[in-house]
């Protein structure tokens, strides 16, 4: 991967790298990714961006989500997804809490997983 493409940690406060998941990078650093999952903790003044309830639960995605927007008891069951695809783009605005589901049935609509070569750097 191109070192010099790698977006900063979307959570608030966290000015690290995003690490890398293979082919493409997550929405935020190794160590807010861990921590994210009850593996250690946020460094002090972070503040996670991910939610404890799926915001699919306004059907934004088109369709009703069967979590109907309840809190989740596991932090592990929710993913962070770029609404615009792009995992370059770690603004607030870009990034929605999703459940599995619903983030596994967007990617299908969308083409998620068919478009994972459109960036040059993720070939690199």
């Amino acid at each position: 991967m191109n070192i010099i493409n790698r977006p900063i940690c979307a959570n608030h406060g966290c000015t690290a790298l995003c690490c890398s998941s293979g082919r493409r990078y997550r929405p935020v650093c190794g160590r807010c990714h861990r921590a994210g999952y009850g593996v250690g903790n946020h460094k002090k003044g972070v503040t996670p961006i991910r939610k404890q309830y799926c915001d699919n639960k306004d059907e934004r995605l088109g369709f009703k989500c069967v979590t109907g927007g309840k809190k989740l008891p596991y932090k592990g069951m929710l993913d962070l997804d770029h609404i615009d695809g792009d995992y370059l783009n770690n603004v607030e605005e870009n990034i929605q809490t999703l459940c599995k589901c619903c983030h596994a049935w967007k990617s299908k609509l969308e083409g998620d997983h068919k478009a994972q070569d459109r960036y040059a750097y993720a070939r690199k």
